[in-house]
């Protein structure tokens, strides 16, 4: 969907959502780095302080590169093989979230030799990083909603406890929704139920967890980490249920994704629960 146009050079959405997103991640940065909250890791400290430009564009360009290569290969790769020039209409969406936060965490990786981060420093640098993620995932399912793709399963209407109020109600919330692009059926807004989860309920996780830990001038490596991954996990997991979209892709009782999903929830629990890696002062 179009946002505006300059000349005959359409603005989609997308990309004023994600401009937003990058714009919010580099003033958070910036204030981090201003109140040298890691000023006894100066590395990271001068990272943050000096030349967080240079690193948002080193992480937005190796990002959004393999962000839509997650998206061709891993889920769509039967569509693009046939039309390869597709792969590069990054405006109509298609963007792995899963396989973006996964090259965040390696181009961090590549960063850290480079900036000559110690391995703790690259661990608090990961889980600051991590901390206003979620933000991204509410202008992705906005776009999502726009865009009447990722819609949910008919609402049936045959349940005892499907009466007028709740119906209504439920539709007033946007909860239920019908896309008109799609057909005349009342659906579950399944872009509004991940807004609720993965950006709301998981910001508010992570951002009281980062914060808290500040206050205390204290943190476990990894904490942020940890959350993330368990919780969107949880959430992404559930909501692969009620989307019209996955329902095709089962084998057994999971989706792709969900197996992947399994597996961050597991190696969250690795790092929450690991002893080795201790609590350090700030």
């Amino acid at each position: 969907m179009v946002a505006f146009s300059i000349g005959s050079i359409n603005v989609y959405w997308y990309w004023v959502f994600y401009l937003i997103w990058f714009l919010i991640w580099y003033f958070f940065l910036k204030f981090i780095g201003k109140k040298k909250i890691f000023s006894k890791y100066k590395n990271l400290q001068k990272l943050l302080s000096n030349d967080v430009e240079s690193l948002l564009i080193y992480i937005i360009l190796w990002v959004l590169l393999w962000w839509r290569l997650g998206e061709v290969f891993i889920y769509e790769w039967w569509y693009f093989s046939k039309n390869l020039l597709d792969i590069f209409a990054v405006w109509n969406g298609g963007m792995s979230f899963i396989w973006g936060v996964i090259w965040v965490f390696v181009s961090l990786l590549i960063l850290k030799k480079t900036k000559k981060l110690s391995n703790i420093e690259f661990f608090l640098l990961f889980d600051t990083f991590l901390v206003v993620v979620p933000l991204a995932i509410i202008f992705g399912r906005f776009w999502n909603y726009l865009n009447q793709e990722i819609y949910g399963l008919v609402v049936p209407a045959n349940y005892w406890w499907m009466n007028d109020f709740f119906v209504n109600l439920l539709t007033k919330l946007n909860v239920f929704h019908v896309y008109n692009l799609v057909d005349s059926n009342l659906r579950l807004n399944t872009n509004f139920i991940s807004i609720f989860f993965e950006w709301f309920v998981l910001f508010l996780i992570l951002s009281i967890t980062f914060f808290r830990n500040i206050k205390k001038r204290e943190i476990k490596p990894w904490i942020i980490v940890a959350n993330f991954l368990i919780f969107y996990s949880i959430f992404r997991f559930f909501i692969e249920y009620l989307r019209v979209d996955s329902q095709s892709q089962y084998i057994w009782l999971f989706t792709k994704s969900q197996r992947i999903f399994l597996i961050f929830i597991f190696t969250g629990f690795v790092f929450m629960l690991n002893k080795k890696i201790k609590t350090i002062k700030l």
